[in-house]
Order: structure tokens, then sequence, then C-alpha cells
């Protein structure tokens, strides 16, 4: 009994939810008793209860020191919205453990704002006591209700199909009940009919055959590695950007410092070295190894930028914002017995803005935009500090400008923008970057008609093989359209790979291979999950 209540104790940290159809189950089964099955599932979830409080009583004297979160508190304080919570805060304890997704965000606010403890534990055990009662015995019914209809021998089998039907039916209940489950269903369902936003593992999964198919046909996989040989393995993972940008003639790159994890006096050298190049802030600070936005930051003061160098101790990239208002991503490539490169592609970038109708706040016209509701929680991120701004009726704002999809910008194909004097230039940049034959420079620019003619623009960043011709992302392509480019870029990356190969440039072992995407992956979670935690 001892093991079975350590199991239902840990696992109530986890999800309350499935501990309780577990307990359910072991109660039917005779393993334990329902008594003894709400008892252990109940003090779990308690001390969990408790364990948020603590959580936000703890961490509000770390989070006041962020200028940001001050003025988020204060902003919360003084509205109405807070002031009724705390007038009804007993029944909003006791209700929000009866209704998804409310419990989290008031109980650690109840921590911190140092709401009464001891009514804060009585409410929390009073509705625990009648959810946890309620949920287990509800559980333990079911199963004997199953049990007359489904004989078994294997308790596993058994377990498994009590637990998933009875699930399913609970989240069935749920979204029938409350409306907000039923838009979040239709936004999740509605969000994976676009390919844009289908999550990178289900991207990917039709790429693998043809990715198999290349390998069998080249005989190998590490051709990838010797594509671009003056990129660290081409590009796949690991790769400096401050050396890629190295390589590219220097007056069409963007201002750049590099600063290692190691080094001291880091506000001080910033300080020089944007009071040498005359720059002022917002300036765009990145991981310098890093993609797909990771941790892109856009800085606008001394202060937000030591607050990064001490949340986050790695290689910065700091870089001048280049106002743009125009980003473009432009795909080259060359083969290696040609003396010249060619465009693949080129993707415009649309930066989110919003336009208001004096009534709706930023917030409310996030979650009600057809396309800025499915990243929500990105924009939202974005734009904490005016989340309940109301903007003017008629008015645009703008909501970003990182220029990555991930961080909600909008990525449509940008063949009207080829000219023969921007291709002459862009291909010509690309032909003179040393050890460079496949792969996208970023590109900002304040003039589209000095674009078009190949003069003042900067390349902000240049990515290696695993970089896209981000035109697939384009909403207007067809599943096909995409999928087609996507498997023209991979047949390019291995005929150029092969041909480097046989004028005499080395793979990569294997195992300094595998090596590397592991420790990439490592480092990318590590800071991934940190970015989550702040």
């Amino acid at each position: 009994m001892g093991n079975l209540f350590l199991i239902l104790f840990f696992s109530s940290f986890v999800s309350e939810d499935l501990t309780c159809i577990s307990a359910g189950i072991l109660a039917n089964e005779n393993k334990l008793s329902l008594l003894f099955a709400i008892l252990f599932t109940g003090i779990g979830i308690f001390i969990g209860d408790l364990g948020l409080y603590g959580v936000g009583y703890y961490f509000k004297s770390i989070f006041q020191k962020w200028n940001p979160i001050q003025r988020y508190e204060n902003s919360l304080t003084n509205h109405s919205i807070f002031k009724k919570w705390q007038d009804h805060f007993v029944w909003s304890i006791f209700v929000s453990r009866f209704l998804p997704g409310t419990r989290l965000p008031l109980y650690l606010l109840s921590g911190y704002f140092r709401m009464p403890f001891l009514i804060f534990t009585s409410i929390s055990f009073l509705a625990v006591s009648l959810w946890t009662s309620a949920f287990v015995s509800f559980v333990f019914l079911y199963g004997k209700w199953v049990s007359k209809y489904f004989t078994h021998q294997s308790f596993v089998l058994w377990a498994i199909l009590v637990g998933l039907s009875f699930y399913f039916c609970y989240q069935s209940i749920l979204i029938l009940i409350f409306p907000e489950k039923r838009k979040k269903l239709g936004l999740f369902l509605l969000k994976y009919s676009k390919l844009e936003f289908w999550p990178s593992v289900l991207f990917y999964l039709p790429l693998v055959p043809y990715l198999i198919y290349l390998s069998l046909r080249h005989r190998g996989i590490r051709y990838l590695t010797t594509t671009n040989p003056g990129i660290f393995a081409s590009g796949i993972a690991g790769e400096s950007k401050s050396e890629i940008l190295a390589l590219i003639p220097k007056p069409f790159v963007a201002k750049y410092l590099l600063l290692k994890k190691q080094e001291g006096s880091k506000d001080k050298k910033v300080q020089i070295w944007m009071k040498q190049n005359q720059l002022r802030f917002p300036i765009i600070a990145k991981p310098d190894i890093g993609e797909r936005g990771l941790l892109v930051h856009k800085i606008l003061n001394q202060n937000e930028l030591s607050n990064l160098f001490q949340s986050y101790p790695m290689d910065w990239l700091l870089q001048e914002y280049v106002k743009g208002p125009f980003e473009v991503g432009v795909f080259y490539f060359r083969r290696p017995q040609e003396k010249s490169g060619q465009l693949f592609s080129i993707t415009e970038k649309v930066f989110p803005k919003l336009t208001g109708d004096g009534i709706a706040t930023i917030e409310t016209l996030l979650r009600n935009h057809p396309r800025y509701r499915f990243q929500f929680e990105t924009h939202k991120r974005h734009n904490h500090f005016q989340l309940q701004r109301i903007i003017p009726n008629g008015e645009t704002v703008s909501i970003g400008s990182i220029g990555n999809h991930i961080q909600g910008c909008l990525f449509q194909d940008g063949e009207f923008y080829r000219t023969k004097n921007l291709e002459r230039k862009i291909v010509k940049i690309g032909d003179a970057t040393k050890g460079f034959y496949f792969g996208r420079f970023d590109i900002r620019f304040s003039n589209q008609k000095d674009f078009l003619n190949g003069n003042n623009f900067k390349i902000i960043e240049l990515n290696g093989v695993t970089s896209e011709s981000t035109n697939l992302y384009d909403p207007k392509f067809s599943i096909l359209q995409s999928y087609s480019i996507l498997y023209k870029q991979w047949k390019l990356i291995y005929e150029i790979g092969v041909a480097n190969f046989r004028n005499g440039q080395n793979l990569t072992p294997y195992r300094t291979l595998f090596q590397l995407l592991s420790d990439h992956k490592k480092y990318r979670r590590t800071f991934t999950l940190t970015e989550k935690n702040l």
C-alpha cells in the first residue's frame, strides 16, 4: 500500500485527472480500497495546491526586481477585475477547482499577492475533498459498469480500456459544458488544417521517405556536411552566426558584435561598440548558436540587455536594428561546377499588425484575429506590456518586428521582387561568400525601389544547409506545391554535397555528426525551457 500511496501522490503533480482515473481503476480491481484511493489522491492534489501558493509567494521577491513585472503588477492591482477577485476570493478558489484552466493562475496569484493562507488552505481542502471523492468514485462506478460487458484476464488491457474510454467521455463532457473548451478544440482542428502551423515533427514526416531515397541513391547521408565547406558542418547544427556573417562581403552585412559567455564587462563593451558604430537602441540580440527564432529579442534599453545576459549565460550576437520595414529571405545556390549561382526563391516577410476598432483591447483582437489566434501565446509574450491597450478605431499598430515564422511573421512568395539588377547583386554576394553554395540570406531594407535595383539593403543573417526556402509556408500554396519546393531543395543539397565531396571535401565522421546533433538538441532544450519558465 505504501508504494501505491507514493505513486498516486507524486503522479498527482503531473496530471490530477489521470491520477484520479488511475485511483478509481485500482479501487475497482480491489488493489486499493475506494476510501484509500480517494485519500491518497486527495493528499497529493492538496499538497500540490499548497505548492502553487508557495511558488507564487516565494517568487514575488524575485519577479519584483524586473521593471516589466512591476509595471504589469501595478496595472493588474489597479484593474477592477483584480478588486472583484479580492472581494470574492473564497468563492473564486472553491469554484476554480471545478473549472478547467483557472486553478493554476489563481493559486499562483493567491501566493504572489499574499492572500490569507489559512483561508486559502481551508477552502482548497474542502474543494479537493469534494472533487477527488466525486471523480475517483465516478471512475470506480464506471469500471464496475464496464466489467458487466467486458470480461478480462489482463489487468493492464482492462485498465487501458477503462482509463482511455473514461477520459474520452470526461473530456467530451467538458467540451459540451464549457464554450472555451469548444473554442480551443475548433481552433486546434482548424490550425492543423493549415500546413504553415503544423508542428515540425508532422511537417517533416513526408520528407523522410524522400531523404531515405536520396541517401540510398547517393550511397550516404553525410554529403549534407560537404554542401557548404565554409560553414561548420555545412550549417546542420551548432554553427556560429558570427562566423558565417564574417564570410560575407562586409559592406552588405548589418553591424554586429559577438559577446562570449565568459567575457566580462559586457555592458561596457556594448556601449563602446554602439558608440563606435553610431548605433542607438533598439538593437537585436540573438544566440550566436541557434535557429528558428530561438531566444531572439528586440532590446529597447540597457537594462533589458543586462537582464538578458544575466538570464541566459551563453554566447550572444548583438546586431544593429535595421528598421526596414521590409524583410525578405533570398534563397541562393550554386553548383560547384558552375562559375555563378542562382536564386532559388524569394520570400516576403509580412510583420504582424493590428487595426483597432476603438473598443477591443489588443488581447481581445489577438484572440479573435483569423491568423494571430493560432500563435496567440507568441504574440501575447511580445506584447505583454500593452495587452490591455485599446487601439483607436482605424489606427494600425505593429505587434511584432522579428522576421521569423515562429515569432508570428507571415511568409509569402516574393517572386515579384526578382529583377535582373537584384538577382545580379545577390548572386555576386553569394559567389563571393567563401565556401558557401546553398542557403538563405535574410535581408532588410527600407525602400522597395532601391532594393529592386539591388541597392541599400543589409544582410542580417545567412543560414546554411538546414535553412528553408520559406516561401513554401505561403498560405496560398497548396500542400503539394509546398512539398514540391521542399523536395527540390533537398535534391540540390545532395547534388551539391556529392559534387564537393568529389572535389576533395572531407565528410564529417558519423560519430562527430551524431555528437553534434545530440549536443545541439541538449543546448536548444535547455534554453527553450529557460525561456518558458521566465
